[in-house]
């Protein structure tokens, strides 16, 4: 492969990193961003949430043609907002989901998954709410996921706003059956997510480098969260927000100065683009 030597792809998070805390773009970021891309260079949204959660975002700046893409589900399912393709699709068995779902269900955590348009859950409540509420996404109420579902999952997530010490806890209670199954990393304190071993924003980072022809020394990834931390190593330059986790940080090559509510992605994009 030619790789092309000058061409740039920044990747970044949504939450606590490109979106404020108000979940919209800040003028300065968005402005940095079609900055980059009227310089030639790609950029891909690289977020925990589903893909219709994203595109919906996406639609919303005018991210839609070429240049753009999203890496949603943690690299689970990526896509090309240029051409409308998915490019990836890394999804878990049904098999999995339901012991997944049942298990939290024990635990006394509710546990949801997804089809292409829908959260699709099997109970009702505030956790479900609270979360749909945020993504923008819908929930779907069924019966037994895994009748509705008609493809493998992407992803089953296990949430708990009130606790999220439970969510740790699930998470070391599941760690033998998820070895060598499904991959678990923490989103947010309160959003355990489950997946495809190869589904990580760092495997996002790498595949999408092949895609475009571009080095990944000339990457760059920013994030706040656990589910960043393999995107920030496999970076050629890894970033971290201020208002970042700190295991975060302590991944990353550099810190931003500002915070998601004061143009940290712009920081990152002008600092190491354009100064």
């Amino acid at each position: 492969m030619t790789f092309d030597m000058d061409t740039r792809v920044i990747f970044t998070d949504l939450d606590g990193t490109l979106l404020n805390s108000d979940k919209n773009i800040n003028p300065g970021d968005l402005s940095a961003v079609n900055r980059l891309i009227s310089s030639g260079h790609k950029f891909v949204i690289s977020t925990g949430r589903p893909l219709q959660s994203a595109v919906k975002i996406s639609k919303r700046y005018g991210w839609t043609g070429s240049g753009y893409y999203i890496s949603s589900y943690n690299g689970g399912l990526i896509y090309d907002l240029g051409s409308h393709e998915t490019i990836v699709r890394l999804p878990i068995p049904k098999t999995y989901v339901r012991y997944i779902l049942d298990e939290a269900y024990k635990f006394g955590l509710h546990s949801h998954t997804y089809d292409d348009a829908n959260v699709v859950s099997e109970i009702d409540n505030d956790n479900l709410r609270t979360y749909c509420s945020a993504i923008k996404v819908e929930p779907v109420i069924v019966e037994n996921a895994l009748s509705y579902l008609t493809d493998d999952p992407i992803k089953v997530i296990a949430l708990s706003y009130s606790d999220p010490d439970r969510l740790r806890d699930f998470r070391q209670h599941m760690e033998g059956w998820c070895a060598g199954r499904v991959g678990t990393v923490f989103s947010s304190p309160v959003l355990l997510e489950f997946s495809n071993p190869e589904a990580t924003k760092g495997n996002a980072v790498r595949f999408m480098c092949r895609h475009l022809g571009i080095p990944v020394n000339n990457s760059i990834a920013v994030g706040d969260e656990e589910n960043d931390i393999s995107m920030i190593r496999a970076a050629g330059i890894g970033a971290a927000m201020c208002n970042g986790t700190d295991i975060t940080k302590a991944a990353a090559d550099y810190v931003t100065s500002n915070d998601n509510n004061h143009c940290g992605i712009a920081e990152v994009i002008n600092t190491f683009l354009f100064s």
